[in-house]
């Protein structure tokens, strides 16, 4: 039996003031669209992260480009692609 791959990436963004909550709540809506596992709000360069789990690249490419980078509020994103992880609990 064949065992998909499967990877996480973090999703960095910057929003523009006073917009933290609205995108937060429209990441989080798209939980139901695609296999996201987190969004959060967090101090820093950055305004929000969300995680997301994919087994394909494509599945991280339509959700950047098809849907975060189209919410009104977000000016920038970096995306981070995990080479290995381990999940604690």
């Amino acid at each position: 039996m064949h065992q998909v791959e499967e990877y996480r990436a973090y999703v960095l963004i910057k929003v523009h003031s006073g917009k933290d909550l609205e995108v937060f709540e429209k990441i989080r809506d798209l939980q139901h669209k695609y296999p996201l596992t987190e969004v959060a709000m967090v101090y820093g360069d950055y305004d929000l992260v969300t995680r997301i789990r994919i087994t394909r690249p494509k599945e991280l490419e339509d959700f950047v480009f098809t849907e975060l980078r189209q919410i009104e509020g977000i000016f920038e994103t970096k995306t981070l692609i995990t080479a290995r992880f381990a999940e604690f609990r």
